[in-house]
């Protein structure tokens, strides 16, 4: 692959945005962030007239966009999906599997794993997110409660599947089985979280003790504050709020979360809070338009995704550029930071590199000053390109 710069932007760093920094790519690399004026001569250099240039997104909790969702064993369906998010500024992300019986999601995960080995176009496919069947009834949401299991050995290792194990899953472990799953995904190099629970803080402390390190979507399936006589009994919801050391997800989509709530989470969890879609195949279809999700029939309706017939939603129906956007402009988080929870803390989460930094892969998101998407980079490879960037290489 050719060796290119791209000059002429505002780099958005971890603490600041810098009008005189370069992206330096070789073979699909970052070279370096140089000052334009340590270029080396002959390199082309490829200018973005002004617009800001960040790291490329990094989507951990989505299920599908377009009309397709990764449910779907089908690679054309996974094609779509990648190249839909990669018009969001995506350049890598996990393929979230909804509810299912163990068996089907045993040959989802072999998909996954077979499709992520594959060179495509969109976004980079970094492995399967497992979101459920080891959830709680009671905080299902848009998951069938008859698709959820508990986490018994011989389920745990069938969602274990040599060479196709989830990079993360999402458990309730205050399930019967659920501490022993936790160490059970945790010694397969899975990350794990807590998400569609219940669980109270000494649950959470054992979960955390056998290798959990996430939350998902802080306030959708958790529980929260209760009483129990005179006294107050914090749910899942204040226990992930109060926690030291634990990543967290939230869905910033003006939908799922009102603006205060989002300002609590920011409050209590700054560095390690990042934002994710939980994008269905909803997204980017009209209002109106069906889809599936976890067995459920779901519906787009008002900018969001609900169930059929229920008081639920059913994932979102928005872009991670959008969320970054409604956190910037709709609630006055510096731009470096909205970035951030969208790039730096979702590579954590993973524990991955950290965007942009020299060898990483060369992921870039080019963005208009209203942060629309004008590019999509991965791999150095200019994949979502509609002004044609990329081709002056």
């Amino acid at each position: 692959m050719a060796r290119y710069a791209i000059v002429g932007g505002r780099l958005v760093g971890a603490r600041r945005v810098e009008s005189d920094r370069a992206v330096l790519v070789r073979d699909g690399r970052v070279e370096a962030l140089p000052p334009y004026a340590e270029v080396p001569p002959g390199v082309r250099r490829i200018d973005v007239a002004g617009r800001y240039v960040s790291p490329g997104l990094v989507d951990i909790h989505a299920h599908g966009a377009a009309g397709h969702t990764f449910d779907d064993a089908d690679a054309t369906g996974y094609d779509a999906v990648l190249a839909g998010h990669a018009r969001y500024g995506v350049t890598a992300m996990l393929a979230s599997l909804a509810s299912a019986r163990p068996a089907d999601l045993a040959d989802r995960l072999r998909f996954a794993a077979a499709h992520q080995a594959r060179t495509r176009a969109g976004a980079r496919l970094l492995g399967a997110h497992l979101e459920g069947p080891f959830l709680a009834p009671e905080q299902a949401g848009a998951h069938r409660p008859d698709l959820l299991v508990e986490p018994t050995p011989p389920l745990v290792r069938q969602l274990l599947p040599a060479g196709a194990e989830p990079a993360m899953v999402t458990l309730a472990p205050e399930l019967p089985g659920g501490i022993a799953a936790v160490a059970a995904f945790r010694a397969a190099g899975t990350v794990v979280a807590a998400g569609h629970s219940a669980a109270d803080a000494r649950q959470l402390d054992a979960a955390r003790s056998a290798g959990l390190s996430h939350l998902s979507h802080l306030w959708s399936g958790q529980s929260g504050l209760r009483r129990d006589g005179p006294w107050r009994v914090p749910g899942l919801v204040e226990e992930s709020l109060a926690s030291t050391g634990l990543t967290a997800e939230v869905i910033a989509d003006g939908r799922h979360l009102p603006p205060a709530l989002l300002r609590i989470a920011l409050r209590c969890l700054p560095d390690r809070l990042c934002v994710v879609s939980d994008a269905t195949a909803g997204a980017g279809l009209p209002a109106g338009s069906r889809y599936r999700l976890a067995g459920n029939d779901c519906v787009v309706a008002d900018g969001v995704g609900v169930v059929v017939g229920q008081d639920a939603f059913a994932g979102s129906t928005t872009g991670l550029d959008a969320m970054v956007r409604h956190l910037h402009t709709g609630l006055d988080v510096p731009l470096p930071a909205a970035i951030g929870m969208a790039t730096t803390v979702p590579s954590r989460v993973l524990g991955l590199p950290a965007p942009l930094s020299t060898g990483a892969p060369a992921d870039v998101a080019v963005f208009d000053d209203d942060l629309t998407v004008r590019a999509t980079v991965v791999g150095g490879d200019w994949r979502y390109d509609p002004y044609e960037w990329g081709e002056s290489r």
